[in-house]
């Protein structure tokens, strides 16, 4: 095993990425709206955006005013109706997504479901001149310690999509399980579900877990471990690193839908180790009407 001096470096790096990320101007610390669309949704006006708003065969179109502010789209101001294609925000960006602003914020649309299994679309807003530092949030985490650092067996599995449940009421997230990861801790074996996120380097496992920290220590949503896969191409992961634990971004914001963890992932141990829960909590604020 490496050095802890080698690990607790490479900790601290990820570490400053991962707020650095968070809190950037256009991070999640900047969303300050969430408006939801339906299928067959027509010249709807979103509060603080110009236009309208229509969903046509699951793609959100964007209608320009005939005069006034207009979106910017892609680097040019629609003159007729536009896709807004679905995807995170450009800078932090993946799939189809192009680059949106309305003046300084910018805008992006995200696909989901509902309870009743309707697609919705979402559309968020971030504006960089609210997004806080992770002072003002309160984010911290405990000190690395390689006894966390365990050893594990990944066995892959097909590809299987679920509509996971998501903090925010009567929305649901399509989540992909690629298989199961299991490791030991005090003599005790353990199996948690791995998530497949794509990316631009191939597919990100995840494992998504509540313990019994969740809530009086760390977020009560669960936190997330992103895994690597074994350097030699084989497609292992043998180690799970628990200082990696991190809460999703509904943490520190409204106007996300995280999923919540599978129900299998569920540890009966407190993982002192990771990311602690925010000092100042968000309200949640419902933004899903059915």
């Amino acid at each position: 095993m490496p050095t802890t001096e080698h690990l607790a470096g490479q900790w601290r790096e990820w570490r400053h990425t991962r707020v650095s990320e968070l809190t950037r101007p256009y991070g999640w610390t900047a969303l300050v709206a969430q408006y939801w669309l339906h299928e067959g949704t027509s010249g709807k006006t979103l509060d603080g955006l110009p236009g309208t708003w229509a969903v046509t065969d699951g793609r959100v179109i964007f209608t320009p005013p005939e005069s006034g502010p207009n979106l910017s789209v892609n680097g040019e101001y629609p003159t007729s109706p536009v896709e807004i294609p679905t995807g995170r925000n450009q800078t932090y960006g993946h799939g189809a997504s192009v680059p949106v602003y309305f003046g300084d914020r910018e805008v992006e649309t995200v696909p989901r479901t509902n309870d009743a299994g309707d697609r919705i679309l979402g559309v968020r807003v971030r504006d960089p001149h609210v997004s806080v530092s992770a002072a003002e949030i309160g984010l911290t985490a405990f000190d690395y310690d390689p006894a966390w650092r365990l050893p594990a067996v990944f066995t892959p599995a097909e590809r299987n999509d679920v509509e996971a449940v998501t903090v925010e009421t009567g929305v649901r997230e399509t989540t992909t399980q690629i298989g199961t990861l299991a490791f030991e801790h005090d003599g005790a074996r353990y199996e948690l579900v791995l998530i497949g996120k794509d990316s631009a380097h191939g597919v990100q496992p995840v494992a998504h877990v509540r313990d019994r920290t969740s809530g009086p220590i760390s977020y009560g949503a669960g936190r997330v471990i992103e895994l690597q896969f074994s350097e030699d191409g084989e497609g292992r992961i043998d180690v799970i690193d628990f200082n990696y634990a991190h809460a999703l971004p509904c943490a520190v914001t409204n106007f996300v839908t995280c999923p919540l963890p599978p129900a299998q992932n569920s540890l009966d141990f407190e993982v002192l180790a990771g990311e602690k829960k925010p000092a100042n909590d968000v309200a949640r604020v419902l933004t899903y009407e059915a």
